[in-house]
């Protein structure tokens, strides 16, 4: 039987076109190692400095206000007389008080010696022992009246030192809410000082994002194109309903912003993250396709979101497909190319 012009044509196509047929069902991918494509993201969150010392300074006894020494912006020291009251009352009523002392000792004199006369004569059985106890009842009643003198006196003169009003810590002056010759009575805010040397950040952060932020190594607070640096002091175990975030607390490390700055806290998550570009989606599930074997791989990421980097836990040299990945699906065959970057030449060119 003879073979024509047209069957030995068509056994050479099949010969030359079985390897194509063979290799129809593999898609060609390229693939880069994880530690390759790992990247950290930085997050940030709103945050304000707050002072620690933030209040109205208020008169502690009831008198007219005589002078203001400082002015609104003034920059004032602990225990720096800030205001004084009128002192006139309490300075006479010390004195008087002082007068009852020394009348109340005088009689509290006598009445030891009148007890020590009474002693005598009720050992010679003069008079009767109830005239002894009497007078040792005469001499405590005296003893306390006397006591409470003193103490009357203290806390006259604990009053009159409260008319001058001193700064309890070092600060500046941002309001004044009185003018002299106003009566003042107890608590009456006089000023309004803040304390600007100690002082640190809050910040709103998502309750998801709490703990990156614990093991973030490097926090700052950047305001007005500046950078501080920061140390975490404590987080508010609390989430507020209405945005899912929680209060944390952060002292400055080095220099410092000043009180009312408000900026934001920025930290990198020392954990490594797949760019949102890299992520592909299967069914409800986002993830990224690796290679092995010559089969395709789909590795889910459940903490995944669309448009954000997602956090993966793989080797880092696990191979990621990073071309030809959008039409895979997981169990294909696939044959494999490694990205590799360029070779320089000897002028350092690629």
């Amino acid at each position: 039987m003879s073979i024509t012009h047209a069957g030995l044509a068509l056994v050479w196509l099949s010969l030359v076109l079985c390897p194509q047929v063979q290799a129809e069902g593999l898609i060609a991918v390229t693939v880069k190692p994880l530690a390759q494509l790992e990247v950290y993201p930085e997050s940030a969150a709103p945050a304000m400095t707050v002072s620690l010392n933030d209040a109205p300074i208020t008169a502690q006894i009831d008198a007219q206000l005589t002078e203001m020494a400082v002015r609104v912006g003034d920059a004032v020291k602990a225990g720096q007389v800030l205001a004084q009251l009128a002192c006139q009352d309490f300075e006479l009523e010390r004195t008087r008080l002082q007068g009852e002392r020394q009348a109340s000792q005088a009689r509290l004199e006598l009445a030891g010696w009148q007890l020590q006369q009474t002693e005598t004569l009720a050992a010679q059985q003069t008079v009767p022992q109830e005239q002894v106890q009497e007078k040792r009842a005469q001499l405590s009643v005296l003893r306390g009246e006397l006591a409470a003198n003193a103490a009357r006196i203290d806390t006259t003169t604990r009053q009159i030192g409260h008319c001058s009003v001193k700064a309890p810590f070092s600060g500046v002056v941002t309001a004044r809410l009185i003018g002299i010759g106003q009566f003042v009575t107890r608590s009456t805010p006089l000023l309004r000082l803040l304390d600007t040397g100690h002082c640190e950040v809050s910040a709103q952060v998502p309750s998801r994002e709490v703990a990156a932020l614990t093991q973030a190594k490097t926090l700052t607070f950047e305001y007005n194109s500046q950078h501080y640096p920061l140390r975490l002091r404590t987080i508010v175990p609390t989430i507020r309903p209405e945005t899912g975030s929680q209060e944390v607390r952060l002292d400055f490390s080095g220099r410092k912003a000043e009180p009312g700055a408000a900026g934001r806290l920025v930290w990198r998550n020392p954990a490594p993250h797949l760019a949102a570009e890299a992520l592909l989606k299967r069914g409800e599930q986002w993830g990224v396709f690796t290679a092995s074997a010559g089969m395709a791989h789909f590795q889910p990421l459940p903490d995944a979101q669309p448009g954000h980097p997602a956090l993966i836990a793989l080797p880092p040299d696990t191979p990621i497909v990073v071309s030809g990945q959008y039409g895979l699906n997981d169990g294909m065959p696939v044959t494999v190319q490694t990205d590799t970057p360029p070779k320089a030449d000897s002028k350092g060119q690629p």
